[in-house]
Formats: C-alpha cells, sequence, structure tokens
C-alpha cells in the first residue's frame, strides 16, 4: 500500500507539471529528438524519405557518434559522458552524476522520454515484448538512457517522466508535449532489427503530423538523428535533420558544416534556455549553428583534433567491461561556463564538493576523445581563452 500512495503522488506531481508555466527560449520553446539506429552517413543521406525530409529542415553535414556500441552514445546524450562504456548491457550510473533533467528542471522546463512499446511509466526492465507481434524484443533498456542514471530511476516523479509512445501521442493530441523530449522508437521502426528503407519510411510517417502547420502552438524543434553509424572502420559519421517550426524559413532545405556530436544536443538546449550545465563535455561541444546565431552564442570551433579521432572504440572508464580500463567515474569540472553563459549547477558543485582537488577530464575545449586518443585528465581550470 505505501508504494501505491507513492506511485500515485508522483503520478499526481506528474500531471501537474503538464499545466505548468512554459519557459520561454531564445530560438525554440520545445526540443524534441528522435533517435534511429546504425546506418552510416552516405546512405542515409541519399534515401528518399531523408531527402524529403530536408526540404523542411536542415541538413547536418558533420555530425558524428561517439562510439560503438549503441547503448554509450545515448548515455552521452543527456549525461554529458559515456564513462568508457564499451557494451550494450545493463548498467547503473550512480545518484550523483547528473543528467540533462536536473538542468532542465532548475529552470522549471517541463521533459520526458518516450520509448515505443515501454510496458508503463518508469519500467526498469532490460526489454520488453510490443506490438510488432513477433515474439522478438521491441522495447530495449539501452534505448532509454534515463533509466540507467540512479539520479533518474531513484526518483519515483522522474521515472513516470518516461513512458510509451501511447502517452506521448495521448499528451500531443492535448496540446501537452513537455518542453524537452527524448525519443526511441521500438527496435523494428529504428531500424535496428529491420533495413534503412523501414525506418526512414517509418520516421516520415511518424514525423508528418508533427510538421504540421497546427502541430505545435509553440516554436519547436525536432532532431532526428542516428545513434551511431554501421561501418566501424569509418568515423563514426550520422545523419541529423534539423526540422520543426523553430526552423526559420530562410533555411528549410539547406545544410550546415559545422562539427557536432550528440554532446551539442546538451549545449544547444544550455544556450536556448539559459541553462546552467553539467561540468562535463557538454561544456565546448558546438550549439546548433542556427540556435547560436538566434541567441549570439560565439564559441563554435572545430576540435583541434576531430580530424584524427576515429570515435569507434571506447576510451577507458567506470563502466568499460575490460578491468584493466576500468577508472572511477571522474569528478565534473566545477569551473567551467557552459553555452547558456552559466556556471555548472549548483546542485551538482554541491554533490561534488569533496571532490574539489580531484583531476578531470573535462576542460571545455570541445576535443573529441575514443580509445587512439583518450581524455586527459588535469587539475580543473576555467575554459581556455
Amino acid at each position: 500500500m505505501k508504494h501505491l500512495i507513492v506511485s500515485l503522488l508522483g503520478w499526481a506531481c506528474f500531471r501537474a507539471v503538464s499545466g505548468a508555466p512554459l519557459a520561454r527560449g531564445k530560438a525554440f520553446d520545445r526540443f524534441i529528438t528522435i533517435w534511429l539506429e546504425n546506418q552510416d552517413y552516405a546512405k542515409v543521406a541519399a534515401d528518399s524519405h531523408i531527402a524529403d525530409l530536408k526540404r523542411q529542415g536542415i541538413l547536418l553535414t558533420r555530425y558524428y557518434a561517439h562510439t560503438h556500441p549503441s547503448q554509450p552514445n545515448y548515455l552521452a546524450a543527456v549525461g554529458g559522458d559515456y564513462f568508457g562504456l564499451n557494451h550494450d548491457n545493463w548498467v547503473r550510473i550512480p545518484e550523483n552524476v547528473a543528467t540533462v533533467a536536473d538542468i532542465v528542471e532548475d529552470k522549471n522546463i517541463t521533459w520526458a522520454g518516450y520509448f515505443e512499446d515501454q510496458p508503463g511509466p518508469g519500467y526498469m526492465g532490460n526489454a520488453s515484448d510490443g506490438s510488432t507481434g513477433n515474439g522478438g524484443w521491441d522495447y530495449v533498456r539501452k534505448h532509454n538512457p534515463f533509466v540507467s542514471y540512479d539520479s533518474v530511476n531513484k526518483n519515483g516523479e522522474r521515472l513516470l517522466n518516461l513512458d510509451s509512445f501511447n502517452a506521448f501521442q495521448r499528451a500531443f493530441a492535448a496540446k501537452e508535449v513537455p518542453q524537452f523530449v527524448f525519443m526511441s522508437p521500438n527496435m523494428m521502426n529504428d531500424g535496428h532489427n529491420t533495413t534503412l528503407d523501414t525506418a526512414t519510411k517509418w520516421s516520415h510517417r511518424f514525423l508528418e503530423p508533427l510538421l504540421a502547420g497546427d502541430a505545435f502552438d509553440e516554436p519547436t524543434l525536432i532532431a532526428l538523428t542516428y545513434d551511431e553509424s554501421e561501418t566501424y572502420s569509418e568515423p563514426n559519421h550520422i545523419v541529423t535533420l534539423l526540422l520543426g517550426s523553430a526552423i526559420p524559413p530562410a533555411l528549410k532545405g539547406t545544410e550546415d558544416d559545422t562539427f557536432y556530436t550528440h554532446y551539442s544536443i546538451l549545449s544547444t538546449v544550455q544556450a536556448n534556455w539559459g541553462l546552467h550545465n553539467l561540468g562535463r563535455y557538454d561544456v565546448g561541444a558546438n550549439v546548433f549553428r542556427f540556435v547560436a546565431d538566434m541567441v549570439g552564442y560565439t564559441g563554435n570551433k572545430d576540435p583541434e583534433n576531430a580530424a584524427t579521432v576515429n570515435n569507434s572504440v571506447s576510451y577507458p572508464g567506470a563502466l568499460n567491461d575490460d578491468t584493466s580500463k576500468r577508472l572511477p567515474i571522474p569528478a565534473p569540472n566545477t569551473k567551467l561556463v557552459g553555452a547558456g553563459g552559466l556556471p555548472i549547477l549548483p546542485a551538482i558543485e554541491k554533490a561534488w564538493s569533496g571532490a574539489r582537488k580531484w583531476q578531470t577530464p573535462y576542460d571545455g575545449s570541445g576535443k573529441v576523445f575514443d580509445a587512439d586518443s583518450p581524455p586527459v585528465y588535469m587539475p580543473p581550470t576555467a575554459n581556455p581563452s
């Protein structure tokens, strides 16, 4: 009975958030990212469904994933690091490691994760059969990054923010879609267990109502992206399309050749809403250029080592399955200022107050790392000038 009461209280809190005042952004008021699986840039860019969607948005031509396989890329996009992860097995990340949920909640920005065929709100199982009826796993935990962070899975209210696509459709129909949304289709529609054509055809169909003129009352930015490339010998080059009503009309059908990674999701929402940072690789990641132009952010640049990093094999870290490559979870760099113009979130600094003298790999430079070019741990310093 006690657990039931707690769950009901959590649900009541979640419903109350849906009526919260809108937090206005400088370039958009809502951000939705939708993730597909395992395809090389050249193949996806040539696909007819993607070409048709591009007419309504901006193709990011130099967007790169961080490593292989899938799961570390998902974790990186919401937490600012993948902590050396090199596998898709069950992981848990300690409670003192914050995510994008912490920095948006600090500004009363609503958020949610929607995962197709997830059995119910806050589901923490490894996988679940779903709508395809083929007896295989449709929902998988490895494509739901939030649930691996103890800062989320130990918080009942936050767990209730993780739900199914059916919940998204209800929110969409009621015009109650939260302001930061992370979405992952099932293992069929994302292309993992099917084909490129299946995934892009599904994407075109799914996005059509979201791109209609009356879909959202607020400027909405939608990022359709891939988690990683298919060919491990390639430098993890993937397609990402920016779509939605927040795209300036003059930029529809164009390309952006700025260097981006999944960390750019974090830096872009920070720049848009003036958010604190996580003190990790979110600081120094390039902001989507049209957003940077609108908010006056001038920090975009090519990482000095971009041409030499393959991004195909994970660097050492706490989640690496090779015990010889294990390292503690790094302390965030509390001296960095992020794309939102603010320092690290005060709650994060407090949580790591005993680690201020620890060395950290986060220097705000925007460098990219892999097993052949691993992070360098140093005393925390301010952003490079």
